[in-house]
């Protein structure tokens, strides 16, 4: 798999491999970047994998709920995340303090991560159809950012999330 900062300044995409699996690929033309796979079909855990590590990202809560995001193996934290519904996003704070705002618009299908100040790092715009799918646009700004490849799965796995809670609330 190729590295993700390999890739910035290029269009990416992600595609849902099969409509009974939530198992996405991530592509740069014909060559692998990354993965994102929920072990359970019924589940909050994400496990994305690059040519840069491996991550867990599980959703702990209800009403109100926070996502823990680790390096696979690892009980230690590196960020977490909170969705504020009301105004369209939330917030990405790391263990360091750091903060990045998540925003997204479900009418336009687009997510953006940003810094504390406003700047845009990258943006994931999703398509809608049977198998999900989305294109990544990494800004070459966000090359400032270490944690970047696990913050653009990441990315993409809200958007995941946030399509099986609407399946959910429509189902139900």
């Amino acid at each position: 798999m190729k590295n993700i900062r390999s890739v910035v300044d290029h269009e990416l995409t992600w595609s849902q491999q099969s409509m009974f699996k939530n198992e996405f690929e991530l592509h740069f033309g014909g060559e692998l970047v990354a993965t994102l796979r929920h072990p359970k079909m019924i589940g909050t855990i994400g496990v994305a994998e690059s040519g840069d590590g491996s991550w867990t990202f599980e959703r702990i809560g209800f009403w109100k709920t926070k996502t823990v995001i680790k390096a696979s193996g690892s009980t230690d934290e590196l960020g977490s995340y909170r969705s504020n519904t009301w105004r369209g996003g939330g917030m990405l704070e790391l263990t360091d303090g750091r903060k990045f705002i998540v925003w997204r618009s479900v009418w336009k299908g687009l997510s953006e991560f940003r810094t504390e100040e406003g700047e845009s790092l990258f943006q994931i715009h999703q398509r809608s159809s049977f198998r999900l799918s989305a294109s990544v646009r990494i800004n070459r700004r966000a090359l400032q950012i270490p944690e970047l490849p696990w913050m653009v799965l990441f990315g993409f796995y809200l958007g995941v999330m946030a399509r099986n809670d609407a399946a959910k609330h429509a189902a139900g």
